[in-house]
């Protein structure tokens, strides 16, 4: 049995369309105009495979191909449509409707899981409101109250009331919540976002483990002054005190780990005037890396330096520590590929992903990578060939039907009776 990888393509292109502009790339901000308008067009989609669809209390959007049985476990597959600001066509996407086309292929050829299948389209993994793998995270280990109600930067609206826009109560999250006993598996299918397995002539690989994410936000005071009358022995420059954590930074990282990475992403400065030197800087901190305890080392080192140096304050945006992910899954996806005679391998992740939200809370979860043109996301230029897509969710397809052969204690899968 094959996924029909043309349809599968052209829906990726299709999807892209939306957000999409000349030399900027695709931009579908969480709970925008344009992700709204993504999801009317998935839920169109799911509609003409067949699929029953919902949206929950967080705004995930779930098409649910049922097996028949009352009270049945499901298998999940799952990603998200927002994108960071002028990013690709694949990133996210890719999962949901490689999702929704093994959805499809299964209920086209009248195939019986042993479990109902979902295919979940999850909100803000991007983390524009505030903190990523919301959707997710509000399924299974219940979102914080910071989630809702602060902003990543101003003029940003908090998720409520882009939730509450979008005819969600903010007040009923806690709905969204789902046990993780009634999950039978998580899989993910994402490009790579990385160069490793286009130099290496990797077709499918299998995600060993999601790297944990530290993030913080730092702000350091300084006083503003006319920036043509101070002299440069009066100053207090919020920005050049700022610089030298800033450049510590990667030194402790790479002192630490050569698997860890550290960046400052985003600076800004008060008031922010050309002639006007800065009151006030605040930049952000990421740390990245499957060793929680190098993740907390740098953490105190920069928290330790600011405080000796009066350089100023560190404020935790979130904490997750990293996952393994399930060996039988992982196994499964190896096996699968190298039946298609792909060449495959086992990879972690350095990038966070709505699968972490599941393997952290006990669900066995896998996930499936493909190449990533010149190692490029998060861009316009982000692209994988349609041949590598296809083979990715003919992987897919592959790895669910023999896990549901597995769970069907060894029979083959078969087609429902009528179809």
């Amino acid at each position: 049995m094959r996924i029909d990888g043309e349809r599968l393509n052209d829906n990726i292109q299709q999807l892209g369309e939306i957000g999409y502009r000349a030399g900027e790339g695709v931009t579908r901000l969480a709970l925008g105009e344009e992700d709204m308008r993504a999801r009317r067009w998935l839920e169109g989609r799911m509609q003409e495979a067949g699929l029953q669809v919902r949206t929950d209390a967080a705004a995930n959007m779930i098409g649910r191909l049922p097996c028949g049985r009352p009270e049945a476990d499901c298998v999940v597959i799952g990603s998200h449509l927002d994108t960071v600001p002028q990013g690709g066509r694949y990133d996210g996407a890719l999962g949901v409707l490689a999702g929704l086309e093994v959805a499809q292929i299964c209920r086209e050829n009248g195939i019986q899981l042993p479990w109902d299948l979902e295919v979940i389209n999850f909100t803000d993994e991007e983390g524009h409101h505030y903190a990523g793998t919301f959707g997710s995270r509000a399924m299974m280990e219940g979102a914080r109250d910071e989630d809702l109600h602060r902003s990543r930067m101003e003029g940003v609206p908090t998720l409520a009331e882009d939730l509450r826009a979008v005819g969600v109560d903010p007040e009923c999250l806690f709905q969204a919540r789902r046990d993780p006993d009634g999950i039978r598996a998580y899989l993910e299918l994402h490009i790579e976002q990385g160069s490793r397995m286009e130099e290496e002539g990797i077709d499918v690989a299998a995600v060993t483990g999601i790297v944990g994410i530290y993030r913080y936000q730092v702000t350091v005071e300084g006083e503003a002054n006319h920036a043509g009358t101070t002299s440069m022995h009066d100053r207090d420059d919020a920005l050049v005190k700022a610089t030298l954590p800033i450049q510590l930074l990667p030194e402790w990282a790479r002192a630490r780990s050569d698997e860890m990475v550290a960046t400052v992403g985003q600076v800004f400065v008060e008031p922010g005037a050309v002639n006007i030197i800065p009151a006030r800087c605040d930049f952000t901190v990421e740390l990245r890396s499957l060793e929680s305890e190098d993740m907390a080392r740098v953490r105190d080192r920069l928290h330790c330096w600011l405080a000796e140096n009066d350089a100023g304050e560190m404020h935790t945006v979130f904490e997750k520590d990293g996952d393994l992910l399930d060996d039988e899954l992982t196994d499964i996806i190896i096996d699968q590929g190298a039946a298609e005679d792909f060449a495959v391998a086992r990879l972690p992740s350095g990038a966070g992903h709505d699968a972490q939200s599941f393997a952290s809370c006990s669900v066995p979860t896998g996930m499936i990578f493909i190449p990533s043109r010149g190692g490029l996301s998060h861009c316009p230029e982000e692209y994988s060939e349609p041949e590598w897509v296809t083979a990715g969710g003919q992987v897919l397809l592959r790895s669910v039907l023999e896990l549901a052969r597995r769970d069907g204690q060894g029979s083959t899968v078969q087609p429902r009776c009528g179809d």
